[in-house]
């Protein structure tokens, strides 16, 4: 792993970057949570996520958004931080060109700007989706956009965070034809913050984008 800074436009992005020793190995970019409630990209839920792809080969980045830690200037709206999103997925596929698969991973916030994002890169291959923020709710940038991914989620999350994400998987269905696998891990919250909770999200996540590279080398 390396730090380094990624420049954007709207200035310099602080970020982590693993690159795969396997020649066209697939590639990840990982999103943490909302900045505003102090996620980054060395909070636990997303150096797990990062982790997961690095252990099964992909090369992987993860990034602070604008305003958090040393990325420069102040914390950012949504059209903002989906720039800075642009800026990184760009920065990882000119550098491994010979890599035709990229995957998106999303904490809490980080979980709706993987779907933003999905639906304006065609070349994402897969997602997963880490217990979504279940106060944001407007699914108008949903298009038509045949693909599947995993939804990970604590058990123990609220009636209402559980509530949401089963309608989070039939809106996604309905309205953009994507298939969401859903894991609920056992005893754990959206914070996972018990260390077998944390181990658990990321041998579940592990297990599944492993399995689906796998079939897609297949088709």
């Amino acid at each position: 792993m390396v730090d380094l800074i990624i420049t954007g436009g709207s200035g310099k992005l602080h970020a982590v970057y693993h690159k795969s020793a396997v020649p066209g190995a697939p590639l990840a970019v990982v999103l943490s949570g909302n900045p505003r409630h102090r996620h980054h990209m060395n909070d636990r839920v997303s150096y797990a996520m990062f982790r997961a792809f690095m252990d099964i080969g992909f090369s992987v980045v993860r990034f602070n958004y604008r305003g958090v830690n040393d990325s420069e200037g102040a914390i950012g709206t949504t059209a903002d931080n989906m720039l800075d999103i642009a800026t990184v997925i760009d920065w990882i596929q000119n550098h491994n060109e010979d890599s035709d698969k990229i995957w998106l991973a999303g904490h809490g916030l980080g979980a709706w700007y993987v779907l933003q994002a999905m639906m304006r890169r065609p070349e994402v291959s897969g997602f997963a989706l880490v217990s979504p923020d279940p106060s944001v709710s407007d699914f108008a940038f949903l298009s038509p956009r045949p693909n599947r991914g995993l939804l990970l989620q604590g058990a123990m999350e609220s009636d209402d965070a559980r509530a949401f994400a089963t309608q989070l998987t039939q809106v996604l269905k309905k309205q953009a034809q994507i298939d969401l696998e859903t894991i609920r891990v056992k005893n754990a919250d959206a914070t996972y913050g018990a260390p077998a909770d944390l181990r658990q999200m990321y041998n579940d996540l592990k297990a599944y984008v492993g399995r689906e590279n796998a079939e897609d080398k297949l088709l």
